[in-house]
């Protein structure tokens, strides 16, 4: 992906023992397009991917 500049936001909600849910989303024209979302034991998964520095367990 040669000369591509992008923006995305993560949302991740695991409140009150509900189902979590980790929704990508892209800021366009104001608003805010969601582009995927995942749930349960990916969505956990993925959040921890993201949220764990390189080198930590």
């Amino acid at each position: 992906m040669k000369g591509k500049s992008d923006t995305i936001l993560v949302s991740f909600d695991y409140t009150h023992g509900d189902v979590p849910v980790l929704i990508v989303g892209r800021k366009k024209k104001g608003e805010i397009e969601v582009i995927n979302a995942f749930k349960d034991e990916e969505a956990k998964e993925l959040y921890q991917k993201l949220t764990t520095k390189k080198g930590e367990v």
